[in-house]
């Protein structure tokens, strides 16, 4: 197989096993909620499509309108789910969520809405396009996360 075929390969393994979630049964007793593993499992879906998005317009990847238009579609749909997924108050240790979520929802819901609106308004048509629109989706999560996502842990070797 060559390099070229291979990549895309790899990112849709990786994006299938995302979406099977953990491999082991999540119980009420682990303190792991099915319910975060699903919210990281859109967090991280979303992240993947930005990456791609981001790559492009960075220069670092070929503009691919093909790739670019799943990216946005990807986006649209992780992006309209957000509110589903975070409308109930639910935690375990590896949710970064601030409680704050919860107590200024409406807040939370017209930021998460915003970043809807801004995921359908990407132009994918060409790059320049992309550059143009791709910023306002990008503000969107980072404003969202710099008020409602903790910082995770960062891991220490001592």
């Amino acid at each position: 197989m060559t390099l070229r075929l291979l990549k895309p390969l790899a990112c849709l393994a990786l994006l299938a096993a995302l979406a099977a979630g953990p491999s082991a049964p999540v119980t009420a007793s682990d303190g792991v909620s099915k319910h975060v593993t699903r919210r990281i499992t859109l967090m991280t879906t979303q992240k993947a499509a930005m990456d791609v998005l981001t790559a492009m317009m960075a220069g670092r990847a070929v503009f691919d309108q093909s790739k670019a238009r799943a990216a946005r579609r990807q986006l649209i749909t992780s992006t309209s789910s957000i509110r589903k997924h975070f409308r109930k108050h639910r935690m375990d240790p590896r949710s970064h969520a601030r409680p704050q979520i919860w107590t200024s929802w409406d807040d939370f819901e017209a930021r998460a809405k915003s970043a809807e609106i801004a995921a359908r308004a990407l132009s994918t048509r060409s790059l320049p396009a992309l550059r143009r629109t791709l910023p306002g989706l990008m503000q969107g999560c980072l404003s969202c996360h710099e008020t409602y996502r903790r910082t995770p842990n960062s891991f220490t070797t001592h």
